[in-house]
């Protein structure tokens, strides 16, 4: 919901009509108002059934991070996310809902289990095309027989171009690209609301979460490598008037969309390729002097030392989940040790029996005197190990990390009372949320 404010008596909160639908309001309802000054804001009706929440910036915890806590802690809920960047917003990026780039994940025991999207390379028939399914004349026929009461793939399928077994596939894959393409973006708000929701149109993903948060940090990791020929997304495209020759369909079709007007975003979005196959067409046309060299995005004022000073960093010192593992590591040993004078021996019996696959990610680190892990030196093992760089040597840290943290929280279970590790194991969860 974006809306714009006016100020009126205290006491009363005013939202469009379509909204208060929306939240089941009527005018005169009372409501809560949940305020952090100068950042966030919450309308919840009071006599509602109390329902989790978790609500954030992803430059406070990036989309891969907030996938993967939701799924390691196995939630149930509805996850919403709303992209855009401040340049988009100060440029006059549309502030009606329907404007805005959004895309809602159904998650039940930590899997994901439907997804839709607003924007356009998310939709079925977007999807169909680029996997080679549909080509673009049968999309481009089947398109003007939709109607009310007749979506795209119900025509597909009373047109002979898909069968029932075909069109299921066909949404699970749009799910999937759903997922993975929220996962490439940057910029913008998230809110999880805890609950089940309408699973009537869920279906059965061939892979679990876990797999897919590895494939969509492998494909940040690969836009990562592209970023010096595409380093901004808001950067006007211009051709540069050469011949291309022995384009193949993306690139084709993303080169008869250059104008020299439209930005990097607003093409991948225009020609529904989507920001990872939309890049990658771009970059190469951009290596083939077909489009000019992009100018990175100029840093603002004062921030080039930050940058610098920032970057300098070891990973873990960045803030973020390698310091909230370090924290939660800290804190577990702790408790342990009120009531086990060996504890750091018992969670340190965890890299003493560690499977083949495990040895080279934890090679060198142990555990210190206080619980303190070597986070950094995770993170510099998974890149030596795996050959993964950014993105992806983060999140196989992460998933490292992950697995000592189950062997101490089961631990914890084993050697404090169950009221005492009922404690711990919430306190390690308000933690995991930034609540703690």
């Amino acid at each position: 919901m974006r809306l714009k404010l006016s100020i009126g008596a205290d006491g009363r909160v005013v939202v469009p009509q379509r909204d208060a639908e929306a939240l089941g309001l009527l005018d005169g309802d009372p409501v809560e108002l949940h305020v952090v000054k100068g950042a966030f804001a919450l309308v919840e009706r009071p006599e509602a059934p109390e329902q989790g929440y978790l609500a954030g910036s992803l430059r406070a915890l990036s989309a891969p991070e907030v996938f993967h806590f939701l799924s390691t802690t196995l939630k149930t809920g509805t996850l919403l996310l709303s992209f855009a960047s401040d340049r988009e917003r100060a440029a006059g990026a549309p502030q009606t809902p329907e404007g805005l780039r959004r895309k809602t994940v159904y998650f039940r025991d930590g899997q994901v289990v439907f997804a839709t999207s607003s924007e356009r390379a998310d939709r079925l028939g977007a999807v169909l095309w680029r996997n080679g399914l549909v080509d673009r004349d049968g999309l481009e026929r089947c398109g003007r027989l939709v109607q009310a009461g007749r979506p795209l793939g119900q025509v597909l399928v009373d047109e002979g171009l898909l069968d029932s077994g075909q069109l299921y596939g066909a949404m699970t894959l749009q799910v999937r690209e759903i997922l993975l393409n929220a996962l490439l973006e940057e910029e913008g708000e998230y809110v999880f609301v805890e609950g089940h929701s309408d699973e009537r149109n869920a279906v059965k993903l061939p892979e679990r979460t876990r797999e897919l948060l590895l494939e969509g940090m492998r494909r940040r990791e690969e836009i990562e490598r592209i970023a010096a020929l595409v380093p901004d997304r808001e950067a006007v495209v211009r051709p540069t008037g050469a011949v291309a020759t022995d384009l193949d369909d993306r690139e084709e079709r993303l080169c008869e969309a250059v104008d020299g007007t439209r930005t990097v975003r607003r093409l991948v979005d225009e020609t529904q390729l989507g920001l990872y196959e939309g890049l990658r067409a771009l970059a190469s046309l951009v290596r083939r002097g077909i489009v000019d060299r992009i100018a990175p995005r100029a840093p603002p004022p004062d921030a080039e030392e930050e940058i610098l000073t920032v970057t300098a960093l070891a990973p873990d010192a960045r803030g973020g989940p390698f310091q909230t593992y370090r924290r939660i590591f800290r804190y577990l040993h702790a408790e342990l040790a009120a009531v086990q004078p060996d504890a750091a021996r018992r969670l340190g019996s965890f890299f003493a029996r560690l499977p083949p696959s495990q040895r080279p990610v934890f090679a060198g680190v142990q555990l210190g005197p206080d619980g303190d892990l070597d986070v950094a030196r995770v993170l510099a093992n998974v890149g030596a190990a795996g050959g993964r760089e950014g993105a992806a040597a983060r999140a196989g840290a992460l998933e490292a990390l992950e697995s000592f943290l189950a062997f101490a929280l089961f631990e914890v279970k084993n050697c404090l009372p169950r009221a005492a590790a009922d404690r711990v194991l919430l306190e390690v969860g308000r933690m995991q949320t930034g609540r703690a």
